[in-house]
Order: structure tokens, then C-alpha cells, then sequence
């Protein structure tokens, strides 16, 4: 890949207003012939506290995803569906990990359909799991609410609202990413060094975002309440009757999933080689939406941002710097998030695990340690 063949960002799926957020609002409902299914979603909560989610879910008829029309109506069923998944397996006193027919087998077909998982996961959660609360105004944190809930409530609805409202502020600096890319190969350090310095001033919308995670969502309650229907599948892996006999793992729904810190990471050429960050990091991007995968991975092949820093003018190296700065400072934060909502709560210390398996203090603190090595001499 070079700046020649990156694309506009239109092609990866991205929105110049809304970033990675879908740039029209999610379907609110699927067609008649999917009424089974839709109508568990009102009583989610009520049938896992009863413990009858499962005999509801083995019930259902098993529908096909053929005649699915539109993009809108194959993530609404993604979405209805992954989260039948997490709930069948984790709603009980234990886990069960044979997920029935009904739910299996079109979850399957539709995941192999979108190249994404069978499972919970931050694209489906997240990205196409809002509506708006006033139609008539723009969407925004303040002005957004989720679909689909487990046990509901305005934590679990704030965990993915917040989110949204982090990718909402980092939606600016895609089409900076986009420049950076290019410019890295045909314009002169003071032009790299302005977008560099334009990305910088960026990300301070984007840390204040993350912050806001603290408004409405109880570390308690998350980790008890919501936390445990995003992990992911426990040894030996989740068998899908109907599908295939033998197991499979996936990872949990974490924001780790989201492309947005990806994206600024393979722009400055941020690498995590082969560390335990790294493969993890790379590993998640079969999470992502196509597109943004495609954004991400191939934004990384053309640009030429720190070799250019690298050998550059003394103010293209600061701006450089001060964006990884920048980017570091995010990883920080997302560390003091980690330990607020889900170390504290454990009380395992430095070993609890996000919902992604890694060891939080472990996979947070390397990816902070390389973004930080990656600075060039001033």
C-alpha cells in the first residue's frame, strides 16, 4: 500500500461527521418474519433474572438471514443475535457452552456474512446499538440512547454510550489520519509538522470524552451487572450446534475493539511487534467492520510520518513527539479506567482481566510503555 492507492474515507466506511459511527441511524426493528426474535429484546432482563433466557432462546424458530435486504437490517440482526449468544451462555449459575440451532446457526451464517465473530463484540454493541433521543437534534453522548440491554439500566446504557460519544470526538481526526498518510510521502516538514500538530490539538476532545465514562456508569454495578455478559468464550470454546462439533474462541466486547486508537497508532507508525499488546491489537481487528479494518491497516502501510519525523526539522520532531504525547496520555487514562471499573471492583489487584482476557495492568501498561519508545531523538 502506498499514499497513492489509499482511498477517500468514504470508501472504508467512514463518515466525515460521525467517524466510525455508522453515518445513518441504526434500524430501531427488523421486518415481521423476524418477530421471534424481537420479541425477547423487551424482556431480556426479566428472563435472565428468572433464568428462563435459555428455554426462551431454544424455543425460537430457526430463522434464516438470506433475505436480510439492506445493511441495516443484517447488523440489527447481528446484533439481536450476538447478544443471544453472550446471554445463553453466561445467564445461568454457570456457563453453558453449547449455544442451541435457533440462535447458532443464523448467527453464524450472518457473522461469516459481515467477517465478524459470532460474538459480542464492540462494532455490534456499540456502533449499532444507539437511537437517538431527539430525532431532530444531532447525535451526541447527551443525546443518544442503547436499543438493546441485558439487565438495562443507565450504567450498562452509559458504558456503550460513552463510547459512542469517544468515537464522536475522535471523528474530526480521521480525515487529519487520512492527510498525515498522505502527506508523509509529497509535502515539506512544516506542512507534516501542522497536521501533526492539528492531530495533537485533536485528541484533547477525545480524552475528555474517555473521562466522562465516570458520569453515569458505577464501577460496582459494571463490574457485577455488566461486565459479565461481554466476556468472552472460557476453555475449551463455545460449540454451535448446527454449525459445527467442535469448539471456538473468541474474545469478549471491549472498546479495545474500537478502531479510533488504532487508526492514530498505525499513522505514527506506533509498533507493538510482537509483544503480548501487539498480537492482541492486531488480533482484534477481525472485530472491527471491514472498512475500518481496511482504514487501519492500510493508513499503516503508507504512512511514512516518524521516518519522516525521524530525519525531519526540529519542529516536525516535536510535533511528532508531542502527538505521541498525546496518545499516551489516552493509554493512561484508559489504564486509570481499568483499574476504576474493574481492578478495584475484583480486588484482584494487578492480575484482573478485561473483558478481552488480557491482564489489564499487563496489556495497558506495554501498549503505554511502546507508544512512548516509539519518540525520535529532538
Amino acid at each position: 500500500m502506498t499514499s497513492a492507492t489509499l482511498q477517500p474515507l468514504a470508501a472504508y466506511d467512514i463518515d466525515q461527521h460521525r467517524g466510525f459511527v455508522p453515518a445513518h441511524d441504526p434500524l430501531a426493528r427488523l421486518p415481521g418474519r423476524f418477530d421471534a426474535w424481537e420479541a425477547l429484546i423487551p424482556e431480556m432482563s426479566a428472563l435472565i433474572r428468572t433464568r428462563r433466557l435459555r428455554d426462551a432462546l431454544a424455543a425460537l424458530p430457526t430463522l434464516s438471514t438470506d433475505n436480510l435486504a439492506t445493511e441495516a437490517e443484517r447488523e440489527r440482526a447481528l446484533l439481536l443475535l450476538t447478544v443471544f449468544a453472550n446471554g445463553w451462555v453466561w445467564s445461568g449459575q454457570g456457563p453453558d457452552l453449547q449455544i442451541p440451532a435457533p440462535v447458532a446457526v443464523p448467527l453464524c451464517a450472518l457473522a461469516t456474512q459481515l467477517d465478524r465473530p459470532p460474538i459480542v463484540h464492540y462494532a455490534s454493541m456499540a456502533l449499532h446499538n444507539w437511537q437517538r433521543v431527539d430525532s431532530a437534534r444531532e447525535l451526541s453522548s447527551d443525546n443518544a440512547r442503547m436499543q438493546v440491554q441485558f439487565l438495562g439500566g443507565v450504567d450498562e446504557d452509559w458504558f456503550f454510550i460513552g463510547s459512542i460519544g469517544v468515537e464522536l470526538a475522535g471523528a474530526p481526526l480521521l480525515p487529519c489520519v487520512h492527510a498525515i498518510a498522505l502527506a508523509s510521502h509529497h509535502d515539506d516538514d512544516a506542512t507534516l509538522a501542522g497536521l501533526l500538530e492539528t492531530l495533537t490539538a485533536g485528541m484533547a476532545p477525545v480524552l475528555q470524552a474517555l473521562e466522562r465514562m465516570r458520569e453515569w456508569c458505577d464501577p460496582h454495578v459494571f463490574y457485577h451487572r455488566v461486565r459479565p455478559f461481554l466476556a468472552g468464550w472460557p476453555d475449551p470454546g463455545v460449540i454451535y450446534q448446527g454449525v459445527s462439533s467442535l469448539p471456538q474462541k473468541h474474545v469478549g466486547g471491549s472498546a479495545g475493539q474500537s478502531s479510533l486508537i488504532q487508526a492514530i497508532d498505525a499513522v505514527l507508525s506506533i509498533d507493538h511487534g510482537d509483544s503480548m499488546s501487539g498480537r492482541y491489537l492486531r488480533d482484534v481487528r477481525r472485530y472491527m467492520p471491514g472498512g475500518h479494518r481496511r482504514f487501519v491497516v492500510e493508513v499503516g502501510q503508507a504512512s511514512r510520518a516518524r521516518v519522516r519525523a525521524a530525519a525531519g526539522a526540529p519542529r516536525l520532531r516535536q510535533a511528532y513527539n508531542a502527538a505521541l504525547d498525546q496518545v499516551s496520555r489516552f493509554r493512561q487514562a484508559h489504564i486509570d479506567l481499568a483499574v476504576h471499573y474493574v481492578v478495584k471492583p475484583s480486588g484482584m489487584a494487578e492480575r484482573a482481566k478485561g473483558t478481552g482476557g488480557t491482564v489489564l495492568a499487563d496489556f495497558l501498561g506495554e501498549a503505554q510503555r511502546r507508544t512512548e519508545a516509539m519518540k525520535v531523538a529532538l
